[in-house]
Order: C-alpha cells, then sequence, then structure tokens
C-alpha cells in the first residue's frame, strides 16, 4: 500500500467501536450515501469493529442492524479489551508508553491479515488509539473540530471554548492522517466557517464584558464538559457539528473521485502535486449545509479521540 497509484473509485475502510448513537449515525449516512453511488464510486471495503459479540449489547445490535441494512459489507470484530488485557493494563498502570505501543502494535497484528487493502480508511468513533505499525501500514484518517490552525489534541467541548477565549472570528474542521501524535498527523482534508453573524452576535454579547468575569464564566462553563448549557458554547458546537458529516462526504467523494490521493506519507491532487495543506472543501461543505443534507442534530456527537488504550 506504500507509495501513491491512481484510485479507480476509492475502497474506504471503516472502523468503529460503535459506542454511541452519533458514530453510528455516522456510518449509516456513510454507507448509505456510498451505496446510492453519491461519492464519486466510492465503496465501503469493510467495516472494523474493535468490540467483540457479546461484549455490548449495543454495539452488537449495531452490527446486526448494519448488517442487515447492508448485506454485502464485510463486517470484522475483534475485540480490544479482551486482548492481551493484563499486559495492556500493566503498561497503563506504570505509564510505560514503549510497552503501550508494543501491545497496539501485537493487536493490529492479530488482525492485519483480515483487513482488505482501502485508499482512505476512516475512524468514525473507533476509541483506540493506534500503535506505529498501524498507522504506518494504513491511510487511516479521523476528524477533529477545528481549523488546521485550530486548538488541538482537545475534546471538542474544549475546542469550542478555547475558540470563545480566543475571541476567534472563525473554526472549521478538518480530517487528518492518523498518527501515534493524537490531532498532529498530515491534514487530508478541510473546511471552515465563520463563528460571527446576525444569529451569533447577539449570544457573543452575553458575555461578560470585564475580562476578569469573562475568564471566570469561562473556566466554570470549561469545568462543565459537554454539559455546558451556555447559549453561544451550544450555538458554536452546533455550526461545527453540522459540517462535520458534509466534510466526511466530500472527502470520500473526492477520494472516489480521483480528486485526493493518499500516499504514504500525505496527500496529492489527481495531477500528482502534493497538498501540504490538505485539500480545502469549504465550498462544497456549505452547499451540504444550506441544502440540510447534514442531516444530524448536535444532540450525541461521536467521539473525536480515542481515550481507551
Amino acid at each position: 500500500m506504500e507509495g501513491s497509484r491512481r484510485m479507480s473509485g476509492g475502497r474506504i475502510g471503516l472502523f468503529s467501536s460503535l459506542t454511541s448513537g452519533g458514530s453510528r449515525e455516522l456510518l449509516r449516512s456513510v454507507l448509505g450515501a456510498m451505496a446510492g453511488g453519491a461519492l464519486g464510486g466510492a465503496e465501503a471495503a469493510f467495516l472494523m469493529v474493535d468490540r467483540g459479540p457479546d461484549e455490548a449489547a449495543a454495539t452488537d445490535a449495531s452490527v446486526a442492524a448494519l448488517a442487515a441494512a447492508f448485506p454485502d459489507l464485510p463486517i470484522l470484530r475483534e475485540s480490544a479489551a479482551g486482548f492481551e488485557a493484563a499486559r495492556r493494563k500493566a503498561a497503563r498502570a506504570t505509564g510505560d508508553q514503549d510497552a503501550l505501543e508494543a501491545w497496539r502494535d501485537a493487536f493490529y497484528a492479530r488482525v492485519v491479515s483480515r483487513l482488505p487493502e482501502a485508499d482512505l480508511d476512516l475512524l468514525l468513533g473507533d476509541m483506540w488509539i493506534w500503535g506505529p505499525a498501524q498507522c504506518a501500514a494504513r491511510r487511516g484518517v479521523n476528524l477533529h473540530p477545528s481549523l488546521p490552525s485550530g486548538p488541538l489534541g482537545k475534546m471538542w467541548f474544549d475546542v469550542v471554548w478555547d475558540l470563545i477565549a480566543q475571541e476567534a472570528p472563525e473554526s472549521g474542521v478538518m480530517l487528518h492522517r492518523v498518527t501515534t501524535a493524537v490531532d498532529e498527523g498530515p491534514v487530508v482534508a478541510w473546511c471552515r466557517y465563520g463563528l460571527r453573524g446576525p444569529e451569533l452576535d447577539p449570544l457573543w454579547a452575553l458575555l461578560p464584558a470585564d475580562p476578569a468575569e469573562r475568564a471566570a464564566l469561562i473556566a466554570g462553563e470549561r469545568a462543565q464538559r459537554r454539559e455546558s448549557n451556555h447559549p453561544l458554547f451550544r450555538a458554536l458546537r452546533a455550526a461545527g457539528y453540522a459540517r462535520e458529516l458534509p466534510l466526511i462526504l466530500e472527502t470520500v467523494r473526492a477520494v472516489g473521485e480521483g480528486r485526493l490521493r493518499l500516499t504514504a506519507d500525505g496527500v496529492e491532487d489527481d495531477a500528482g502535486r502534493a497538498l501540504p495543506g490538505g485539500l480545502e472543501l469549504s465550498a462544497a461543505v456549505e452547499e451540504r449545509v444550506e441544502a440540510g443534507r447534514g442531516g444530524r442534530q448536535p444532540s450525541g456527537p461521536p467521539q473525536h479521540r480515542q481515550p481507551y488504550s
């Protein structure tokens, strides 16, 4: 799989732990769009679920529903939590990162022979951090709710409060290559959107004008994590969340049409020119948002980082 090659249609691998309603909804949306031929000939190569049978009732129900809706989709299952659990727990307890990465590579070695090749691997709620071997061998991409220049290495709720604290005029969503450093892989595709306007300006005005009071409010609301109900926080999260599925769909479509190709260490366009900053898809994403084709509500977002391992 190393090196670049011209893609024909684009084979998409899917990785998920199927732990949340958001990740399940994302999967169904992406699979449905591919099955309907709306993504430039891209097709699902497989779904890898890192929870085994009988490990979680919600995951089992999701797998059954997906299998019924997409009978031609190969679904692979292997329990990460059940794989050499004592070894993993010991590495975590001692903070031994080398041992933890060795465990991650060992888990990948257990499943690698069952994973078909793919031009792009989408992580949609995959809650287990990839090890060095998997990162090097696969073309995995993960979602992060900020611009490439925005807050990195953070959960979405901290990203929103960082944007508020910085009085940021805009934000974005990006898909980046999966590496062992969280949120630091090369950018594959991204979009930007504004954080001001008739609907948002009155909400910004709700913040205290006094800098100390504003800082205290942000600190208190940030401590509530995803449960904060501040109107500006909820509105900015909704704005970003509305663009996540459209960015994923437009990225898959670009791969399916050959406009975007992932190489061993970056991305390039259909002429083989390197795209060091990734492919900007703002216009196409905004078209989907305006047309209401995103179709998701910000009540149950999937995790964007893999916290388990």
